[in-house]
């Protein structure tokens, strides 16, 4: 049985590091007792006995200290859960890299200087990582493909990404508030900006009968995006919402008619599989990996067209039918990416790879349980 150590850095945080921290925790949860995870000098929130030593500027360490510490501690396999790993390993440890997708070498340019120069600097280590893996995991067929048209000859595995179990829970769309909801982000590629104009042309189309739109990831940047919406006169029905804990998303799907999600790239697409467990009807960008994570669930939209995206919203929320048969293929999807179903994944590899298993059997092999259809 090898020795395996991860980066934990992600679990220090009191959210767990959100969407990275969430597939790192997939990857490594059968394993807590029996991995080992390497962390910075910060602060550490979570319960989890890590090995802490030497820096605590996570750059510096992640180069300078964790290769020392992997040495010390006599890894054979680290896994790097962030899409680059350090520049050095010691010639012992080999190393899995998960590259959950290759937005970063596409040309998406984030605003501000601080953001692009690290932009910068994870340019320079994705193709060194991925020259170094043993393996390279990803989350989804169209990330493999993208990661093996820029590197033809890495050895790319794909584990999809989950989500809790207690999502898995729908609530009937009949007595919800019934609002669009939309989960995303200031950076380019989420394309925050070309979603609120599809949905200011959705708002002209229908006048009085316009759901309100609720944003979540914005927040902090809402000013800019409130001038853009004040040119449509659709300001009074949009409300960008403050960080939500994990219970407060989960009520925010259950209580929406539909989730717009209007990104140019996605690796996954965690807010698709969010909205397919609880129910709610999904209205995507055909882009990336969106429809093969949705399937035949969703309801598509070009996501350079406003026009394209106003259709997509009217057709889902105009239509009763439509939105309930929506929601019954959204549930038998999501339950492809259970996380039971997951896991055993998960199992399998590191059999595999590093000869372990469970200290004892977590998961049945058989499918989940069925999840009944909100109606």
């Amino acid at each position: 049985m090898l020795k395996v150590g991860y980066d934990a850095q992600a679990f220090l945080s009191a959210n767990g590091g959100t969407g990275k921290g969430v597939q790192l925790r997939n990857l490594v949860g059968p394993f807590l007792d029996r991995f080992v995870g390497f962390a910075s000098t910060d602060p550490n929130s979570s319960p989890l006995p890590l090995v802490q030593e030497g820096l605590s500027s996570y750059t510096l360490w992640q180069q300078l200290s964790l290769p020392a510490s992997l040495r010390r501690h006599n890894i054979d396999l680290f896994l790097a859960p962030y899409n680059v790993a350090p520049f050095r390993l010691p010639k012992q440890t080999e190393l899995i890299l998960v590259l959950h997708d290759t937005i970063l070498l596409q040309g998406f340019r984030k605003p501000d200087l601080r953001g692009r120069f690290m932009d910068f600097y994870r340019c320079l280590q994705i193709p060194r990582s991925v020259a170094r893996a043993r393996i390279v995991l990803t989350v989804s067929e169209h990330a493999r493909a993208e990661i093996l048209q820029a590197f033809p000859q890495a050895n790319v595995q794909v584990i999809p990404c989950t989500i809790p179990e207690l999502w898995f829970d729908p609530r009937p769309l009949h007595g919800r508030a019934g609002y669009i909801l939309m989960v995303t982000s200031h950076a380019p590629h989420k394309n925050a900006l070309g979603g609120l104009k599809g949905y200011a042309e959705y708002v002209r189309r229908v006048g009085r009968a316009a759901r309100p739109l609720k944003i979540v990831g914005l927040s902090e940047q809402q000013l800019s995006y409130r001038k853009t919406l004040a040119t449509n006169g659709s300001t009074h029905l949009v409300s960008f919402l403050p960080f939500l804990s994990e219970e407060a998303l989960f009520e925010a799907y259950r209580d929406a008619g539909a989730l717009l999600f209007p990104s140019f790239a996605e690796g996954f697409g965690i807010p698709m599989l969010e909205a397919m467990a609880t129910g709610t009807p999904v209205v995507a960008a055909r882009a990336a990996s969106l429809p093969e994570v949705g399937a035949d669930a969703a309801r598509y939209f070009d996501p350079r067209d406003p026009a394209d995206i106003a259709d997509a919203l009217e057709a889902v929320l105009s239509d009763n039918a439509r939105s309930l048969d929506m929601t019954r293929k959204g549930l038998r999807r999501s339950l492809g990416y259970h996380p039971q179903v997951v896991a055993q994944h998960v199992i399998d590899f590191w059999e595999e790879v590093a000869g372990v298993r469970p200290a004892r059997t977590l998961l049945a092999r058989s499918a989940p349980r069925a999840v009944r259809a909100a109606v």
